[in-house]
């Protein structure tokens, strides 16, 4: 019997499960005697078991066994458990990780010690455990590192509406009839722009199978700030803002090197022990921001913490030390320029060299990530009240809501976000309503229709050279297509000279959409 196809699943399965697990910990950490988050946890590495013994991988079922009556005891209420009981089963899971991406097979004689002595202990009991006992078992001694982003979440349906057009544009190719030479331009003309509308319908949602939410990319990163924070004796939460935009693959992937070091000075550099933020009148835990927003073809991240900011005397040191400056050309230059200082490839804020930061190249290896795709990157910071590192990355595509209209001949869009409500006005002079801009007079339409649709904005426009009153806070148009999904690429050279434009965007159906960048728009000759 192969049992490729089923070992296949048993990881794929596994994986996620394992995935869970550590979140499940993260949580029971912060409640440790919820029974019912002890369930849970139960409850995944059982399955993990389940799926172990069907394939006869005995070292990792009789782990997760043990796992399992461990977990029992705290589970039942038997037991109170402590910190410690927690970070042996995080222990536990980063062995069952190895053995699940080995099949069950240990290859070194380390990974085998580690094994043997983790499960004796586990056999033991909680009844048995030092609390003091620190060993080379514990997760700390096996870096977590963030994984690969090597998947992305496909809904169902989206394979199915991809097969449904593959099968389409097979069957369109064998649907051209025979045609007389009067027919064939027309024939050929009306097939040809079947064919492009189903390829260019299947290349949005093929480009979609590339996206990741922010959320997604988020997760890789809560269990290294969980073990670095507590490998560094402080209390740190991270927390989402914006986590539903979706982006790229490939640009999510390349920041995940980066942003390791950021997290890693955060924790190390930034974030005070929990009895420093008390004297200081914060609370004991500190926290970690990952904020995200899209603006125009860009992707804005800024990863902040509220710690202690960066000592501006070290970096003042360096610039008199080692770029002989003096106090008086220190004083002139920019926040912006001082607090890049750390990004130089020489400059390092510990004197002791550490696994976790401070040997003078973290920020530089940041610094050169960014440069590779094309972004650039700003830091700002204020004593006791924290750092902030801004990223910002040019988009290869997205996909965001948009509200899509014509405009005479044209089909534009702009973010959904931005528009309050949509009403129609009868007869629309500029003289009527100061705060109404027609797009219409903007694209030159000649022959403007009797009735107008307005875009009510969320706010006005702050652009006092279009009207020079209280700004702009509604859009005249054609006819109202709808709020739809856009992919959107940037528009290249020639659309960005025209400074009015944020990308190219590709609806469902295949056609094409300007993105307007209201912001942008000229004043409107009277």
């Amino acid at each position: 019997m192969d049992l490729t196809k089923y070992q296949k699943i048993f990881t794929e399965e596994s994986e996620k499960y394992l995935k869970d697990l550590d979140k499940l910990l993260i949580e029971v950490e912060k409640d440790l005697l919820n029974t019912q988050l002890w369930t849970e946890v139960h409850g995944k590495i059982h399955s993990i078991k389940g799926m172990a013994r069907a394939l006869s991988l005995d070292k990792i079922s009789d782990l997760s066994h043990a796992m399992e009556s461990w977990c029992k005891h705290f589970q039942q209420g038997v037991l109170e458990a402590e910190p410690q009981a927690v970070q042996l089963i995080f222990g536990g899971g980063d062995i069952l990780r190895l053995l699940v991406a080995t099949k069950g097979e240990i290859e070194s004689t380390n990974d085998q010690r580690s094994y043997d002595i983790l499960l004796e202990k586990l056999r033991k009991g909680p009844e048995a455990l030092d609390t003091g006992d620190q060993s080379e078992s514990s997760p700390e001694s096996r870096p977590f590192i963030p994984e690969r982003i090597d998947y992305v979440r496909v809904k169902y349906s989206l394979i199915e509406e991809l097969l449904g057009i593959s099968q389409e544009i097979m069957l369109l190719e064998k649907s051209l009839p025979p045609l007389s030479l009067e027919q064939i331009s027309q024939g050929l003309k009306g097939w040809l722009d079947d064919h492009t509308s189903m390829l260019k319908g299947l290349h949005f949602r093929l480009a979609q199978l590339r996206l990741v939410t922010v959320n997604d990319f988020a997760d890789i990163f809560v269990r290294t700030v969980r073990n670095l924070a507590r490998e560094n004796n402080k209390e740190i939460t991270l927390e989402v803002i914006g986590g539903e935009l979706a982006a790229d693959i490939g640009l999510l992937e390349r920041l995940r090197e980066p942003f390791v070091h950021i997290f890693r000075n955060c924790i190390v550099h930034g974030i005070e022990s929990p009895d420093e933020r008390i004297n200081m009148g914060k609370s004991s835990g500190g926290k970690i921001t990952l904020d995200v927003t899209r603006e125009s073809d860009n992707l804005f991240i800024t990863v902040g913490d509220d710690g202690r900011g960066i000592d501006r005397s070290i970096i003042a040191t360096y610039l008199r030390e080692v770029k002989s400056m003096s106090d008086e050309e220190i004083s002139r230059i920019s926040d912006e320029e001082f607090f890049n200082t750390i990004l130089n490839d020489d400059f390092t804020s510990m004197s002791i060299a550490s696994d976790m930061a401070g040997r003078g190249v973290g920020m530089s290896v940041v610094s050169q990530g960014i440069d590779y795709l094309g972004g650039s990157m700003t830091i700002s910071s204020e004593p006791s009240k924290g750092t902030q590192f801004t990223f910002k990355l040019p988009l290869s595509l997205s996909i965001i809501n948009t509200v899509t209209f014509k405009v005479g001949m044209y089909t534009f869009s702009i973010p959904t976000v931005l528009v309050k409500s949509i009403s129609q006005k009868k007869d629309l002079s500029p003289e009527e309503d100061n705060s109404v801009y027609d797009l219409r007079r903007l694209f030159g339409v000649r022959e403007v229709s009797e009735f107008a649709n307005i875009l009510n904005l969320n706010s006005p426009i702050d652009e006092t050279t279009l009207k020079g009153g209280d700004g702009v806070s509604k859009l005249a148009v054609d006819g109202i297509i709808g709020n739809r999904p856009l992919m959107v690429m940037p528009g290249g050279e020639l659309l960005s000279r025209a400074g009015l434009f944020t990308g190219v965007g590709i609806m469902e159906s295949g056609d094409l959409s300007i993105v307007l960048s209201i912001k942008s728009l000229p004043a409107l000759s009277s």
